[in-house]
């Protein structure tokens, strides 16, 4: 994946797989609250991101695209009306979430696209997606607890309120830019170990019909 975030229009690739993140911070008068930033009614979202993804191999099908809450003439209304474009005027099968732990992109949107766009009733976890975040935490050892260390996640997360309130933009970006590869990266090896691990349990199913068959 280029390293360089170059934008792609919406609209250019039929209905398929995307990556899809976003990342938000607490609303001035929450600063303080702890874990304001994961509620959306005290918080806002300053970035959505998602790339085309190949379905069969996860592949990159076309550049990482940043809606960006900061840029001038811009604002959390804005990227969520631009994002709604995609993710509910071209249908609910349009867009199919790729993602971590999408309950909170899922959460986020609903209150987010009711508040903007007056949309009500959305009923976002229904939708087709790809959560990786049952399959990282079998691979955590059962364990939620850092599961997503796996993909590469640090804890930089933790700084994007003091990024964004200091107009470190910059880094917002790399963040945004380094997450998505390694997601992507990830997402392209666990697909292409599919195949093996379907062949390998097809085995053991076989070996227990000749048992079976035997007696």
């Amino acid at each position: 994946m280029n390293k360089l975030d170059q934008s792609v229009d919406i609209g250019l690739y039929d209905d398929g797989f995307y990556y899809f993140d976003m990342e938000t911070v607490p609303l001035p008068h929450y600063s303080t609250e702890s874990n304001a930033g994961l509620n959306p009614s005290m918080s806002k979202i300053i970035s959505i991101q998602y790339q085309h993804l190949s379905p069969s191999t996860g592949k990159p099908l076309g550049r990482l695209k940043i809606l960006r809450e900061w840029e001038y003439d811009s604002s959390e209304r804005s990227i969520i009306m631009e994002f709604k474009k995609l993710f509910i005027d071209k249908g609910r099968n349009y867009f199919i979430p790729v993602g971590n732990n999408l309950q909170f992109e899922n959460k986020f949107m609903k209150f987010k696209l009711r508040q903007f766009c007056n949309l009500r009733g959305l009923q976002l976890g229904n939708r087709m997606m790809i959560d990786l975040k049952p399959i990282l935490v079998l691979m955590n050892g059962c364990t939620f607890t850092n599961y997503s260390a796996i993909i590469g996640k640090s804890n930089k997360a933790k700084e994007m309120a003091t990024w964004y309130v200091e107009k470190q933009y910059y880094d917002i970006e790399q963040y945004i830019i380094d997450e998505a590869e390694n997601f992507v990266n990830f997402y392209i090896y666990l697909l292409s170990q599919f195949p093996n691990l379907r062949r390998g349990y097809q085995g053991i199913l076989d070996m227990k019909k000749s048992v079976v068959n035997q007696r």
